[in-house]
């Protein structure tokens, strides 16, 4: 039997629990509940909803978040967040995840300052929250008892199941996304001659690496961008979601190393399909056009030069690094601060068309390839050598690309000159990383559109 006078007992110490906690940490304090009718809040949906929210305010504020409590008693659980970050960024945070998210209206949550004071909508000239049922406000529907709790409970059900059919689709949409980016690495390294990259056939340029060690690289990689495509496949916010990409990033990268014993495989590819995997991802969650990816990617990396910042005072650089402190080189990062246009107004185009007259997936790979080389500032050309090296490369490759690329020179002709540029040491690292992009946007397009 429901005991009213423990339940009110239970919330005056949750709310006494708060405020000693809010003294000790002097930080501002999130508070989640389930929004749910009736006396007892410890039933499997309210719970299993404010566990899910829980998480999600977790990812959103990470690193912000200090100090995390759980209260249990009749009110239900409630988690108790204190968080470094201003209480009116937390609430404007919240405010959206309540407004957009599938289970936002299901839950409270509650700001309050170092002080105690509660953050409300009207501080942000907002209207106050709506009756989940009809468009009438929320606490004028509560306190007329407007619906049943059976409706509300109904009503709250539907949107658990609306949730779980969201988690259906979303994990559909990464496995594939995560799949097609395996496939796309496995096609770029299997493409040959690769004129100084790894192939099926030759080392290329590289004496550290094989065929092998990018294949198992490749599958190891995987996994990350999958990690990738759920943290895009949601509403949270852009900038946090590519802070959290990137992290996702770095951990991948370290379980690169640990694959391939310290030999770097796919660094820079880890950026570039990061960025493009989550760009794709959010697109399609949003069900937007294909061209929307371009537009994601500029708005994800705006502010991607500003890795540059500082740089001279780093113990340890990056190639990319390395090479913009000598020649404000910019690198690959100034092509997604572009919105990649060289794939989606260049390469796309050349290889889906070169796909079509030759129906061979090879020939179209490499003949994109001999594009790219035409036209990127690749880094990893110029790190072994200089500018003056990249641009005899452009230059040639764009000779024979405008003189129809495979379609009109001979296979021993391209292996001849494969050769020649393993013996200079040349690898278009750069150029490659794009047409493994390239390949993932064409299998985007015939898998989604």
């Amino acid at each position: 039997m429901f005991d009213l006078n423990k339940f009110l007992d239970d919330r005056e110490k949750r709310v006494q629990l708060q405020n000693s906690l809010l003294e000790r940490y002097s930080l501002p304090l999130l508070t989640i509940r389930a929004n749910y009718p009736g006396e007892n809040k410890w039933e499997s949906i309210p719970i299993e909803i404010t566990e899910i929210v829980a998480k999600e305010m977790e990812i959103l504020f990470k690193e912000r978040l200090i100090k995390k409590e759980i209260i249990e008693n009749l009110e239900g659980k409630i988690y108790l967040y204190f968080i470094n970050l201003d209480p009116k960024s937390i609430k404007e945070l919240t405010i959206q995840f309540e407004e957009k998210h599938i289970l936002g209206r299901c839950v409270d949550l509650d700001v309050y300052t170092t002080e105690g004071t509660g953050i409300s909508r009207s501080d942000f000239n907002l209207p106050k929250r709506k009756c989940l049922i009809c468009d009438d406000l929320a606490f004028a529907c509560g306190r007329s008892m407007k619906h049943s709790h059976s409706e509300i409970k109904d009503k709250i059900n539907s949107k658990y199941i609306a949730y779980q059919n969201f988690l259906k689709r979303r994990e559909v949409t990464i496995n594939t996304i995560a799949d097609l980016s395996l496939e796309s690495m496995i096609y770029e390294v299997s493409s040959f001659p690769g004129f100084g990259l790894v192939t099926p056939l030759t080392q290329g340029a590289h004496k550290d690496m094989n065929l092998l060690t990018f294949l198992k690289s490749s599958f190891i990689l995987k996994d990350g961008f999958k990690k990738m495509a759920e943290i895009m496949f949601s509403d949270l916010p852009l900038d946090i979601a590519f802070k959290r990409l990137r992290e996702i990033g770095k951990e991948t990268e370290k379980k690169m190393f640990q694959a391939t014993d310290g030999v770097n495989t796919h660094k820079g590819m880890i950026f570039l399909l990061g960025i493009v995997v989550g760009a794709t991802s959010r697109t399609l969650y949003q069900n937007k056009d294909f061209i929307n990816i371009q537009t994601l990617v500029s708005q994800m990396t705006r502010d991607i030069l500003k890795d540059f910042e500082n740089i001279d005072t780093k113990k340890t650089l990056t190639h990319g690094e390395k090479l913009f402190l000598s020649h404000k080189f910019t690198g690959i990062r100034g092509e997604v601060k572009n919105g990649l246009d060289i794939i989606f107004s260049g390469a796309l185009p050349v290889f889906n068309s070169a796909l079509k007259e030759s129906a061979d997936i090879n020939k179209a790979s490499v003949h994109t390839l001999i594009y790219l080389m035409s036209k990127v500032m690749d880094s990893t050309i110029v790190y072994r050598h200089n500018l003056e090296v990249l641009e005899d490369v452009k230059k040639e490759m764009k000779a024979i690309f405008e003189s129809g690329g495979v379609f009109n020179y001979s296979l021993d002709f391209l292996f001849e000159l494969e050769n020649r540029y393993i013996q200079k040491n040349i690898s278009p690292g750069g150029s490659a990383d794009l047409l493994a992009v390239t390949i993932f946007f064409h299998k985007i397009l015939t898998y989604f559109y």
